[in-house]
């Protein structure tokens, strides 16, 4: 569910923690919470349909009394003239808003359908699933070419319900697991649906699917009376994710219990490390080879399926699996994400990642893949294998050529004999994409020798050194955040990462100190760049302090479109988030005696160019802005044009 400007990411994580430690402390009580709010939100979507149920029956009543007055009742809104029409617009405004709600199509989800005599051996084990666990039909299930698995629930009227239950399978996934493997991870999905193991914490998680998709959908209503329905949604959506958030990760532990009943516990659990060892290999291994190969060939490869298949018994030995089993056992549950981390899920079904648990994953003789689509699943690999050839036919070309030109420029740049810090940088950052198996460390050292206050170099470094292990590469993020605090997400994301992954002692404290650094700015940056999005008539204005370099720039670019313009001014905008933040805004007057208005045109036109600042352009002849000409008159700015 998203998060949005009405909640913040810190407002967020404390009412988590908060309502989490009532879930802990007392969990009758925050059943009943969860329930109250859960009751707050059908609440709403009844007052917006019964408030469209009385404007129908007042429409209703109108034809009716029309109907039965023989016609004297369309006199009487005749003399009332203008006044119906007032009436009436707001009402049909609350229908339409009522209807756009009420039968709301939530999109399909997207995939290769399979039918029953396609996969016979999928729908049995599917059919003896529903059997066991009591739980709703599968209505349809679909084949993407990804690594994941999901059961959707589409309401096919709706808030009027009719739900559909469409089961997502990733060919990618079932190539990497075993059946068992395979139908442990369906049976997981299946249990957020059947709730046998919870019914009120599974109508929650489908619940709080529900809200995310309204939320989601309220974003592209552009109407009046929608849009305050929608500011209505996205205050209530966020509050109820977090108010339910500490059941959502319970209900994971319930669906896990699904998969130990049905296929068992050396299932389930081998399913868990076996996904996420394939999750790190196809991130860290197997599409880095794919980008590998764009310098070489011009086209897409084909039999990219085959590949996936064939990668995994030849790169993931054991000491391979070991090393992404390693990494994942280290990290933490993050307190954003409603599923656990892979340790905690463990050893909530009893079950634990030991020393054999690498050796035992080796991929599997026959995949699920394999059982489930026997003789149709090379055509089905042929399908995606091809359309992901079309999707990106257009993007490798075009990476292609541009690493051509890089591999030139590396050749031109090796050689020179003496290299600016800015040749250096481009010698540098055009072997990392043509040759992305060399050690970069001794280049940056020796930029960094000749030019120590390079910050590209100094952030470069420092991500390598974490990714190496080296905790010196925190003091360079350091450097770079506080010369450049635009650099202050990314650097908290990578050393957030580091302590994340290294899960040594103390780590855990450390990881949660950049997380809440990287909320603060975030929270800075939003609020920063929401009052940066719009110019209010009464904001703050100073004379600018434009250094004179760039206002050259602004200068010529005034004059030479300066059609229709007799005098412009150059002013900054105080920001009320950061008066420290640089914001402009030019005001312009038009010429007296002109044919019409000019003013929006000309606006228009200087707002389509290119500026060397964040700029306004605004019109000093019309409103909301006319009452700047006294900010200008007041502090005797002087125009940067006149004629």
């Amino acid at each position: 569910m998203t998060r949005n400007s009405a909640m913040e990411a810190q407002q967020f994580q404390a009412l988590v923690a908060r309502v989490e430690r009532l879930a802990e402390a007392d969990p009758k009580g925050y059943v009943l919470r969860v329930f109250a709010i859960a009751a707050l939100g059908f609440v709403i979507l009844g007052l917006v349909i019964a408030m469209a149920m009385v404007n129908v029956a007042l429409i209703g009543g109108v034809v009716l009394l029309v109907v039965f007055t023989g016609g004297k009742a369309l006199l009487f809104f005749a003399k009332l003239g203008k006044l119906v029409i007032v009436l009436a617009i707001p009402v049909w405004l609350m229908l339409r808003t009522t209807w756009t709600l009420v039968f709301a199509r939530f999109p399909r989800p997207e995939g290769r359908a399979i039918q029953r005599d396609e996969a016979a051996a999928l729908f049995a084990r599917l059919d003896a699933m529903r059997e066991r666990t009591g739980g709703p039909r599968v209505h349809r299930v679909l084949l993407t070419d990804e690594l994941n698995a999901a059961i959707v629930q589409r309401p096919r009227l709706g808030l009027l319900g009719w739900q559909e239950n469409t089961l997502i399978l990733g060919l990618r996934l079932l190539q990497a697991l075993s059946e068992d493997e395979a139908m442990a991870v369906v049976a997981h999905e299946y249990g957020h649906l059947a709730g046998n193991h919870g019914r009120f914490a599974a109508f929650i998680y489908r619940l709080r699917n529900a809200w995310g998709r309204l939320q989601a959908m309220s974003q592209q209503w552009n109407d009046w009376g929608s849009r305050l329905i929608a500011r209505l949604f996205r205050w209530y959506a966020p509050r109820f994710n977090a108010y339910t958030f500490a059941l959502a990760r319970q209900n994971e532990y319930l669906a896990d219990r699904t998969s130990v009943e049905l296929v068992g516990a050396g299932a389930a659990a081998d399913a868990l490390m076996r996904t996420g060892i394939a999750a790190r290999y196809e991130s860290e291994g197997f599409w880095p080879a794919i980008q590998r190969r764009i310098a070489a060939e011009a086209e897409p490869p084909a039999g990219r399926g085959l590949m996936w298949r064939q990668s995994q018994r030849e790169a993931l030995d054991a000491d391979a699996r070991q090393r992404y089993l390693d990494a994942a056992r280290r990290e933490a549950t993050d307190p954003f994400d409603t599923h656990p981390a892979l340790v905690d899920r463990l050893a909530a079904i009893g079950a634990a990642a030991d020393g054999q648990a690498a050796e035992r994953l080796a991929p599997p003789a026959v995949s699920a893949a394999e059982s489930w689509f026997g003789t149709q699943l090379p055509a089905l690999s042929a399908e995606f294998d091809r359309r992901w050839r079309d999707e990106v036919a257009d993007q490798w070309k075009e990476r292609h050529e541009h690493l051509r030109r890089q591999a030139a420029r590396v050749a031109d740049l090796a050689t020179r004999t003496e290299l600016s810090d800015d040749e250096r940088w481009d010698y540098l950052c055009a072997v990392e994409e043509t040759d992305p198996d060399r050690d970069l460390m001794p280049l940056l050292e020796g930029l960094l020798a000749a030019a120590p206050a390079h910050l590209p170099a100094l952030f470069r470094r420092g991500r390598l050194r974490l990714e190496r292990g080296d905790e010196a590469g925190i003091g360079d993020l350091e450097r770079v955040i506080a010369a450049d605090p635009s650099a202050t997400l990314p650097g908290c994301d990578i050393a957030w990462q580091f302590y994340r992954r290294r899960g040594t002692d103390g780590d855990a404290a450390h990881a949660e100190a950049w997380q809440k650094r990287w909320m603060e700015r975030s929270t800075y940056e939003n609020t920063v760049n929401a009052e940066l999005s719009q110019l209010p008539a009464d904001a703050t204005l100073a004379p600018h302090d434009l250094p004179e370099d760039r206002l050259d720039i602004v200068r010529h670019i005034v004059a030479g479109n300066a059609t229709h313009i007799r005098r412009a001014y150059l002013l900054r905008r105080i920001l009320t988030s950061d008066p420290a933040c640089h914001d402009y805004v030019i005001c312009i007057e038009t010429a007296r005696f002109t044919l019409g208005n000019k003013g929006p045109a000309v606006v228009k036109r200087l707002a389509a160019l290119e500026w060397p600042m964040h700029v306004f352009i605004v019109h000093l002849g019309g409103e909301p802005f006319k009452r700047f000409r006294k900010t200008i008159d007041k502090q005797k700015i002087a125009p940067i044009y006149a004629l």
